[in-house]
């Protein structure tokens, strides 16, 4: 009778390295193929460039570690985009979820002599993709800090941006901030919100959004404000705003 309790012992305890080393060979090759995807992906695009890229997460997740991530501008060689550290991170068994996180993502956008100094602290995205193609997107900024030539134009806190394909290429927009201080309005604290569609065709968008600023006391309307994107180019009252191939180039 102790013999077989024992047998049954060593039994389980074989079936349970067993397991643990199958799921161990099964997470390094998961693992693999995720970070030589990226590497992969990462290589075509010149715009990209980085310092070095590990994995970690055994065993619950898979999590790739870009450091020193930049994405430079190859018409003039100015810095587009920069973060010390961008985490990518998947579960084992569900690869069509990737979750993006980053302390400080920083952004910088030229346009006429102006310097556009974007600053997103605490990101957290969650991206569904499918055969490398965006679905649907679900993004969390704690904090974002704009200012141009050094000036102060806006601290926005509690940033949500929901993107959603509802048809081939076409996506449904909807962001929120919950607080904001803006420079250009007199109101210390507004919500903004941000809706419309977009369609994304060859790295050229088009589509219509509408922007809502509202007083936080008051719950009065300050702004709505419509306007379009056309080929990439962003128009309010027939003006041309903004070129966005300033910042899509590199897709």
């Amino acid at each position: 009778m102790n013999i077989e309790r024992i047998l049954n012992f060593r039994t389980i305890i074989i079936l349970i390295f067993a397991a643990l080393l199958s799921y161990g060979i099964y997470w390094l090759v998961i693992s693999n193929i995720f970070k030589n995807n990226l590497l992969l992906q990462l290589a075509e695009n010149k715009s990209i460039s980085y310092k070095t890229i590990d994995s970690s997460g055994f065993p619950t997740q898979i999590q790739t570690n870009i450091n020193e991530f930049e994405i430079i501008n190859s018409k003039s060689d100015d810095i587009l985009l920069e973060s010390k550290a961008i985490q990518l991170s998947i579960h084992p068994f569900d690869l069509s979820k990737v979750a993006l996180k980053s302390n400080l993502i920083s952004i910088l956008v030229n346009k006429d002599n102006l310097v556009f100094d974007i600053d997103m602290n605490s990101v957290l995205s969650v991206i569904f993709v499918d055969q490398n193609n965006l679905h649907n997107l679900n993004s969390a900024i704690n904090n974002i800090k704009i200012s141009g030539n050094d000036i102060f134009l806006a601290n926005l806190d509690q940033v949500h941006i929901k993107i959603n394909e509802n048809s081939p290429q076409l996506f449904d927009i909807n962001t929120k901030v919950n607080s904001a201080q803006l420079e250009t309005i007199n109101s210390q604290n507004v919500s903004i919100e941000m809706k419309g569609t977009l369609k994304l065709d060859n790295k050229v968008l088009n589509g219509n959004l509408n922007i809502l600023i509202k007083d936080l006391k008051t719950n009065e309307d300050i702004f709505n404000l419509p306007f379009n994107i056309k080929d990439n180019q962003v128009i309010f009252l027939f003006m041309n705003i903004f070129d966005l191939n300033k910042i899509l180039f590199f897709l």
